[in-house]
């Protein structure tokens, strides 16, 4: 399984593809929204996860974004992000988001949430 990780902080990019490659998932970054179209052109994962702030490109538009595009019209989102307002939620459900996890979260807790997405 695949994971595209969409983060403008190299730190977290990389802890939260760590935790992932220590699961057994492979894993695709990118820097920003802008950066995750150009991977998804050529990429296809099984899951997407995006910080929601983030320079070039919010989460929200990339979210929207992607749900534009046929291919990936389905696969799944989840926001990893300091926000925890719960109009920011509704907004990310109303673009397609599939969940919403808060930084900083658990490595356990991340893993679970993704293998119930994918398995």
């Amino acid at each position: 399984m695949l994971v595209l990780v969409v983060d403008d902080s190299p730190t977290m990019q990389d802890i939260i593809s760590m935790t992932l490659r220590s699961a057994e998932l492979a894993v695709v970054q990118a820097e920003h929204g802008l950066d995750a179209l150009k991977v998804l052109e050529t990429t296809r994962p099984d899951l997407i996860i995006t910080d929601l702030n983030m320079y070039k490109m919010d989460g929200f538009e990339f979210v929207s974004r992607v749900r534009g595009m046929t291919e990936h019209e389905f696969t799944p989102i989840l926001f990893l992000t300091t926000e925890n307002s719960e109009d920011m939620r509704q907004i990310g459900r109303d673009l397609g988001a599939t969940g919403w996890i808060v930084k900083p979260s658990d490595p356990g807790e991340l893993i679970r949430i993704v293998k119930s997405i994918l398995f």
